[in-house]
């Protein structure tokens, strides 16, 4: 199912993910920016803690430094893989693993809870600044940003794979969607988080029901992060 007018609350990866999990706006969870704001969990309960109370394993595995668990964001999950560590120069965004590292580290979790009901956050920072695609996509496209996109792109395959390996594919309800968007120069904006057009604002949002229900189906109504929650 397309959702083909889906809107992130806010350019940034923090408040936008706490809102995903929330189902608040940035003024209600009071999360503004990727530094010096912590979620609080009594204020802003999250989607894992409202699942893991119904008997569901919660993990998540996330590819930066502003994702880390001591933000708060962490609460809920019984596993949260944050190990990052790898700086690179360009300042905080910088401090970022690639996506076929973060779905190892989640792996073996995986495995050991795919006979039951579970929930896995996901998270990876490709197409992200630093541009730094690795091969074959960085030989196969002229534009580094499109690179990113394409090894992206190969990460979702590797875990649908490893979910149908798994057989859980067909069970399973999976939600593909962004944070925020990236200016590429428009507007003066050559990445994201200082200006609120839709550029910036405007996300991908495929859900794939348990079964491929509705397969095929393209929303136009408008929806914002905060009605996954």
């Amino acid at each position: 199912i397309l959702f083909e007018r889906a809107y992130t609350p806010a350019p940034l990866t923090l408040p936008a993910h706490v809102s995903l999990l929330s189902g608040m706006l940035p003024p209600a969870h009071g999360v503004r920016d990727n530094l010096g704001y912590a979620v609080d969990p009594e204020r802003s309960p999250m989607l894992q803690r409202r699942l893991r109370a119904e008997g569901y394993a919660t993990g998540a595995a996330v590819s930066a430094y502003v994702l880390r668990a001591s933000t708060g964001i962490g609460d809920g999950f019984d596993f949260f893989e944050d190990e990052v560590g790898v700086v690179r120069g360009g300042g905080l965004q910088a401090v970022q693993r690639d996506g076929i590292s973060t779905l190892a580290a989640v792996r073996p979790w995986l495995r050991s809870v795919a006979d039951g009901p579970f929930v896995l956050l996901f998270h990876i920072f490709e197409p992200h600044s630093p541009y730094e695609p690795p091969e074959p996509f960085a030989s196969r496209f002229d534009s580094p940003y499109d690179g990113e996109v394409a090894a992206a792109d190969a990460v979702i395959g590797e875990l649908l794979s490893e979910l149908r390996a798994l057989e859980v594919f067909d069970r399973a309800l999976i939600i593909l969607l962004s944070d925020h968007g990236e200016g590429l120069g428009e507007h003066g904006e050559d990445e994201h988080g200082l200006f609120l057009y839709r550029t910036t604002l405007q996300v991908p949002l495929m859900i794939r029901l348990p079964g491929g229900d509705r397969g095929g189906t393209v929303v136009s109504e408008p929806v914002q992060l905060i009605d996954v929650a």
